[in-house]
């Protein structure tokens, strides 16, 4: 039996139900099912910006692309029988090329990463994104295909307290940028 959770964006992931759901469910002289919320997801500030530079120099002059998260959708079904929760999300970016680009295009990558009730990271893939930035424009959304997690549970009541995160793949000296700028 599968049962799907409703769709967020930005701040929580998932509701209990919807009026789709409950209609598809079959008649109202039934009990409704009680189902799991969805995990919740979470962008943290220090890895939701990317700015790329062109070399050692941190001017706004120096800046190929900025990139942001403006986003994602997201939503989950509970398979009950077999104790899966299957967790789709679409991130959203923006991005901007910056005095510092020599061409249209920019590639760039994010991660969706999943936290256990312990705190571990137990799952982490990586993702490119290619962008084109058409003659006329400088600015660009993006959204990407959903990106499906499965994630076998012992105790289909354990999923909500699971956690993914996003955010953009960056080096080092990206990420302490990001940092600074953002006080963290």
């Amino acid at each position: 039996m599968v049962f799907a959770c409703g769709l967020r964006r930005v701040a929580m992931f998932g509701s209990v139900a919807v009026a789709g759901l409950l209609a598809a469910c079959g008649s109202s002289f039934f009990e409704e099912p009680v189902i799991p919320a969805c995990p919740r997801a979470f962008l943290p500030s220090d890895t939701a910006s990317l700015t790329e530079f062109n070399g050692a120099g941190r001017d706004l002059t120096d800046v190929i692309v900025q990139a942001d998260f403006d986003g994602y959708n997201g939503n989950c079904a509970y398979d009950l029988d077999d104790k899966v929760v299957e967790i789709l999300i679409s991130p959203v970016i923006l991005a901007e090329l910056g005095p510092a680009a020599t061409n249209r295009n920019a590639s760039l990558q994010y991660f969706v990463a999943l936290k256990d009730p312990d705190g571990n990271f137990i799952e982490k893939s990586v993702f490119d994104v290619a962008l084109v930035f058409p003659n006329n424009l400088n600015l660009v959304r993006y959204r990407d295909e959903e990106v499906t997690l499965k994630l076998p549970l012992d105790d289909v009541w354990a999923g909500p307290d699971y956690e993914i995160y996003l955010g953009f793949q960056m080096s080092r000296d990206q990420l302490d940028y990001n940092r600074r700028l953002g006080g963290n």
